[in-house]
């Protein structure tokens, strides 16, 4: 999870909506803009681009018509993520708020080789962090139905190839005297754009060397 400038706006079809009976809060307006504001990306596990897109409610309305329109409340997820969020996690850090510093407040770490789980750890205590730590660990290494072991299994193994092709951008970039076409490629995995950040971003800050290259990007 990475902290993403969410626009103040709102959109006027989903003020139009609140005022029906039956209203939809996922209209076509909402859910461009909100692929804009994620860089169409799952807020919670980061995946590029997902198949399954949800119009996700950050804290769950359960039939709070404010909270179901509250453009502030209204997030982009995978349904892998949705589902095992649901109304469980409403305490979790805002990647959209920066007094939250969700980049900071936690560790992410998984290692291409063998094939480890993702390890997500808490840096600053405290509740959100934890419960931020638990569901992100959760879409990655869930086991709790067959259903969610295969789906954690295969978001896992994209978190892993996109891992290994960073690591040889990264490989690539010494080993070719810093050449300017590695250096662009690894500041485009390390923008808010690219699949899974945070993990990257955790890489170049756990190493010295790589982290006096490349801070600046984030």
């Amino acid at each position: 999870m990475i902290y993403f400038e969410k626009s103040l706006l709102v959109p006027i079809s989903l003020e139009e909506e609140k005022s029906k009976s039956s209203g939809r809060y996922n209209t076509e307006e909402v859910v461009e803009r909100l692929k804009e504001d994620f860089h169409n990306k799952c807020y919670i596990c980061e995946q590029k681009e997902p198949l399954s897109i949800n119009i996700e409610h950050f804290i769950a309305h359960k039939g709070n018509i404010d909270l179901k329109f509250s453009w502030q409340n209204l997030y982009l997820s995978c349904g892998h993520c949705n589902n095992t969020k649901l109304a469980k996690y409403d305490e979790i850090l805002n990647c959209t708020t920066l007094d939250d510093n969700v980049e900071m407040a936690l560790y992410y770490k998984c290692n291409p080789f063998p094939m480890e789980k993702a390890e997500i750890k808490v840096r600053v205590d405290s509740l959100k962090a934890r419960n931020t730590r638990e569901l992100i660990e959760k879409t990655f290494n869930g086991e709790h139905t067959p259903q969610k072991k295969l789906e954690s299994a295969n978001l896992r193994n994209r978190l892993i190839n996109e891992i290994k092709d960073f690591q040889e951008l990264l490989f690539g970039y010494f080993e070719n005297n810093k050449h300017e076409i590695f250096k662009v490629k690894i500041e485009e995995q390390l923008s808010s754009r690219s699949a899974f950040t945070a993990f990257k971003r955790w890489i170049i800050r756990d190493n010295e060397r790589l982290f006096a290259e490349f801070n600046y990007c984030f």
